[in-house]
């Protein structure tokens, strides 16, 4: 699948646990970071539970992968340096604005004072072999994964198996209605979530939720966003199983 490394987002100071774990500030307090690069996710308790929290897709990883997996591939193959991602991305047809979206919040990454190495996103030095994903993944996963792991995807929810293995390989519908009640996340994803619950496997819907979810990277230079945390409890209709309190 496309973007496997899950603590990207933790090359962005924001995102960096700056309290003693296993207490984190707040949501944003995300990854540690060792020995001049992001480590672990920052696991810390749920509201309300005794349990630990995870990265948890909202729109999950497979849904993403059916726009996201041809893409990488392609990329890959087209691309040995990054003047060949600008060509890619601008030679996109029809034109895919969010990746440049996506390449702007990379390229904030690997200036100073950041300054994160080039090879944390692409690995040029790897050869292409065609029709690869293991391949493609290998040398443009770090960037796919800035768009898989979204932190405006991302909530630190309960693992499935806590929520009688809930959502699984489907939206996650449960944590999208709690964020739309409470008015928690971005208008935009929002909409783009609910199009998605509607039509699961229309890759046109599903670039539209991909683009606006990168359209809250540059802000996410500035301030955090996502990575949502709520409280949750049991519920009383399923003995062992927590759901949005």
């Amino acid at each position: 699948m496309a973007g496997n490394t899950d603590n990207i987002h933790g090359w962005n100071p924001l995102y960096r646990d700056r309290d003693p774990y296993p207490l984190p500030g707040n949501n944003f307090d995300s990854f540690l970071f060792n020995h001049g690069r992001p480590g672990n996710f920052n696991y810390r308790l749920v509201a309300g539970t005794n349990v630990f929290d995870h990265q948890g897709h909202i729109v999950p990883q497979n849904i993403l992968n059916i726009v996201l997996d041809p893409l990488m591939i392609a990329m890959s193959e087209a691309c040995n340096n990054a003047g060949d991602v600008v060509n890619f991305i601008n030679n996109q047809i029809p034109p895919r604005p969010w990746l440049q979206q996506v390449l702007n919040y990379v390229n904030a990454l690997q200036a100073p004072p950041i300054a994160a190495p080039e090879t944390n996103f692409f690995n040029w030095g790897t050869p292409v072999i065609l029709n690869d994903a293991a391949n493609a993944e290998t040398r443009v996963g770090g960037f796919f994964s800035i768009m898989t792991w979204n932190p405006v995807n991302i909530c630190r929810a309960p693992v499935d198996a806590q929520r009688g293995n809930y959502p699984g390989n489907a939206v996650d519908v449960q944590v999208f209605t709690y964020l739309n009640a409470n008015i928690l996340a971005d208008p935009a994803c929002l909409t783009a979530i609910q199009n998605v619950i509607n039509y699961p496997n229309n890759a046109v819907v599903i670039e539209a939720f991909l683009s606006a979810c990168s359209a809250t990277l540059a802000a996410q230079l500035i301030a955090g966003a996502g990575f949502y945390a709520f409280p949750w409890r049991a519920n009383p209709l399923a003995p062992g199983v927590l759901i949005p309190a």
